[in-house]
């Protein structure tokens, strides 16, 4: 099944960290590539070029300068592709000048790049298109829906007010704040739950691969509850077309708490309305 009437965007995009470690066999020689150290949680889930091409700020974009910088090979690219139709998940495609025989440490591992096998080839004669989704975005696929509002706000308000009340003022402190609403109206339940996209019946409803374990509203959930850092809150980027976003955070943690009702496999219902805001910082 094929259609165009999905959008391919808004896709949010987060930092994962990528676990395992991947050993490359390109014919001539081979050796291990440790993708926690490589990688670890430095890169984005999705980062990409007007031509939605992987930069090396994406986990995809960085994973073909590491085999480049390893192997043979002079010419490796990755690109988000929709193979099966905008109504689909998107799969990354690897394209190389020289075969590669991937062997990752374990399944969990090969499954953050959208491979549902740990022994891949990258073949060098047609494009090499990964099984499923891979980690660190999610998209949400529906029949519509707005991404590109903003608002500004100023939720440091106060009143000074004298004892006797002759005198009220209202004062603001501070700078005023971007919000970002998102109202999706019609998010196919595989593309949330987890229990959901494991169900054969719902995971075809939205095109997925029941072994996939990506591009779901619970993960990307989870990880706005993961802070950055020690420091810092979890950054997102909102990408409305291909190599444009805008980076948001989610400060309010009722947001969180609200939408994660929707994340519950209590429910049989297959179309959900997902609606939530997140900080706009640009």
């Amino acid at each position: 099944m094929s259609t165009t009437n999905y959008p391919t965007h808004p896709i949010f995009a987060w930092r994962p960290t990528i676990a395992g470690s991947v050993v490359w066999n390109d014919g001539s020689s081979s050796d291990t590539i440790v993708l926690s150290t490589a990688l670890a949680s430095s890169y984005w889930g999705w980062d990409a070029d007007g031509s939605n091409v992987a930069t090396t700020a994406s986990i995809q974009g960085q994973f073909v300068a590491l085999l480049l910088a390893a192997t043979t090979a002079t010419s490796m690219a990755a690109a988000y592709t929709w193979p099966d139709g905008d109504a689909a998940p998107p799969r990354t495609s690897y394209t190389t000048d020289v075969s590669i025989a991937l062997t990752f440490s374990t399944l969990a591992v090969a499954a953050q790049f959208g491979f549902s096998t740990v022994n891949p080839t990258l073949g060098n004669i047609t494009a090499t298109v990964a099984d499923f989704t891979d980690s660190g975005h999610w998209q949400p696929s529906c029949r519509g829906g707005n991404c590109d509002e903003r608002w500004q706000i100023n939720p440091n308000v106060g009143i000074t007010e004298t004892i006797d009340g002759s005198s009220i003022k209202q004062r603001t402190w501070g700078t005023t704040l971007d919000v970002r609403p998102f109202s999706l109206p019609a998010v196919l339940s595989a593309n949330i739950q987890t229990a959901s996209a494991a169900e054969s019946t719902f995971a075809d409803a939205a095109q997925r691969n029941t072994a996939d374990p990506n591009s779901l509203l619970d993960v990307m959930l989870e990880a706005a509850r993961t802070p950055e850092n020690t420091d810092d809150a979890r950054a997102f980027r909102v990408v409305s077309s291909a190599g444009v976003y805008r980076t948001c955070y989610f400060v309010d943690p009722g947001q969180i708490t609200e939408v994660e009702g929707l994340c519950s496999n209590a429910s049989v219902r297959r179309v959900w309305a997902v609606s939530f805001t997140m900080r706009d910082s640009g």
